[in-house]
């Protein structure tokens, strides 16, 4: 099992000699040098991790503001149909830490041959499960939307964007999976430096062909799809076809078995944990849009803006899911507990001060978003400085479940995503805000002490209880060419 070890029995009573103090500097002076050591591996992955997530998130969100223009209907709209495709994205993008997580530990093992086989396998099962999610939902957009929309209005700006956005799905994939496999490999700027010149082009084709062109919201979808292929095929072509990344090698049938029989418990629960949450997400916008247009909007106007807040903290998360992974690999219980503790120690630091950040942005809303209603801009006020508020518990339950994650704990993942979403937060939020009257504010109340905080409750004891992973798992599978 993963308990930690006790610490070591107290020596005999009485003065130290010389020699004892001298081993204790000494012990102290090598704890010092692994935890800096430790340090800068953290450092290595979060920190162009974090930079790549924020700034996509920031582009994003520039991208949320050109539409926004267009009206507060256009932003619920199209806020309702990203809903729609975050959750296919992020149920795919357990794709990718399913890669990291067993090619960290076929690394941590030294076993370059399954790091190969790994990468190869996943990519090629993204591309089929990721082209099945985005057809049908592309065809079907429209009528899928007039399902969810009590409002025409928003299902008929909404539908047309979503069919287009939808075919991005699969490119997205596959830039997740090639980016999960470089950061397994210790090589996490390449993701960034392809990542954000691409997502950059964003918001200028969006404004070009929304504004110049007169295309609308259609023309926003465009700007997506065409900056998300460019993305997936440079990081694809770097990944199998230069000297950063790695042999393409397909896993013959005798190498599948072992390899499917780690990825499906692994990637299987937290697939459906993703369903659960991103689920989840999706019915607390439609308890939203339930009290009405501008109650939507503001919604998407503060969950936008606080993701690029949050993904600022992102790295600690993909640190902790390739070290932890490499840890378990190489089979260092104390590395395990150390990288682990370490990581949630900088994730509360970062989460104070881009909290902090995020609540002063509250000030420029009018700015960001002048052609809503002033009762939009008043209720996204007080509600972007009431999310501040719970970004440590926020960006901890974040780094949590990459360390669960890596030790394959995924069937709890799945367990305390289901109670924390459909037992305690959407009954509380629907709660407080229909039958006790407090509206949108119940809904957001519901979500933060309902979900973000039962959630940590149940990570924290689920982390110290050390039942979370075991040091031989996956140590023998993959082991030959």
């Amino acid at each position: 099992m993963g308990h930690e070890p006790g610490a070591r029995a107290a020596s005999s009573h009485g003065a130290r000699g010389r020699d004892g103090e001298v081993a204790d500097y000494l012990s102290r002076s090598m704890l010092a040098f692994v935890t800096a050591d430790t340090q800068r591996e953290i450092l290595k992955i979060a920190l162009p991790v974090s930079l790549e997530s924020t700034v996509q998130l920031s582009l994003g969100f520039i991208n949320q503001v050109i539409v926004g223009v267009l009206g507060t209907a256009t932003i619920a709209a199209v806020g309702l149909a990203n809903n729609v495709l975050f959750i296919g994205i992020l149920c795919l993008n357990t794709l990718g830490a399913g890669c990291a997580i067993l090619a960290s530990r076929a690394r941590g093992r030294g076993d370059e041959a399954a790091v190969r086989r790994i990468v190869s396998f996943f990519i090629g099962f993204a591309s089929v499960l990721a082209l099945a999610l985005a057809l049908p939902l592309g065809l079907g957009a429209t009528p899928f939307l007039r399902l969810l929309a009590a409002d025409p209005e928003i299902t008929t700006i909404g539908g047309p964007y979503l069919s287009l956005v939808a075919l991005s799905l699969p490119l997205i994939t596959l830039s997740v999976v090639s980016s999960a496999a470089f950061r397994s490999m210790g090589k996490a700027r390449i993701p960034m430096l392809v990542t954000i010149p691409t997502i950059a082009l964003i918001p200028l084709l969006s404004w070009l062909l929304v504004f110049p062109l007169g295309m609308g919201v259609v023309g926003a979808a465009v700007a997506a799809l065409l900056a998300q292929g460019i993305r997936a095929v440079l990081l694809l072509g770097l990944l199998f076809a230069s000297r950063w990344g790695l042999r393409w090698a397909w896993p013959d049938l005798t190498q599948i078995r072992p390899l499917l029989a780690q990825a499906v418990p692994l990637v299987l629960p937290l697939f459906i944990t993703e369903v659960v949450f991103s689920g989840g997400v999706f019915l607390f916008a439609l308890l939203f849009e339930r009290l009405g247009t501008q109650e939507l909007a503001v919604f998407q106007i503060v969950s936008n803006l606080e993701m690029v807040f949050i993904t600022a903290s992102a790295g600690l998360h993909f640190a902790a899911t390739v070290l932890v992974a490499q840890a378990i690999g190489r089979a260092d219980s104390s590395g395990v507990w150390r990288v682990s503790r370490l990581i949630w120690r900088m994730g509360l630091i970062s989460a104070v001060i881009f909290g902090l950040a995020f609540a002063l942005f509250a000030f420029l809303l009018p700015l960001l978003y002048p052609n809503t209603t002033p009762q939009v801009q008043q209720w996204a006020f007080w509600a972007v400085l009431l999310n501040a508020l719970f970004q440590p518990i926020k960006v901890s339950n974040f780094i949590f479940f990459g360390i669960l994650a890596s030790g394959g704990d995924t069937r709890f993942l799945l367990f305390s995503d289901f109670a924390t979403v459909f037992l305690l937060g959407l009954p509380l939020a629907w709660l407080l805000a229909f039958p006790l009257g407090l509206g949108l504010w119940g809904i957001f109340l519901g979500r933060l002490l309902g979900e973000e905080t039962l959630r940590i409750a149940m990570f924290l004891w689920r982390y110290r209880g050390g039942q979370w992973f075991r040091l031989d798992r996956g140590a023998k599978a993959l082991a030959t060419d």
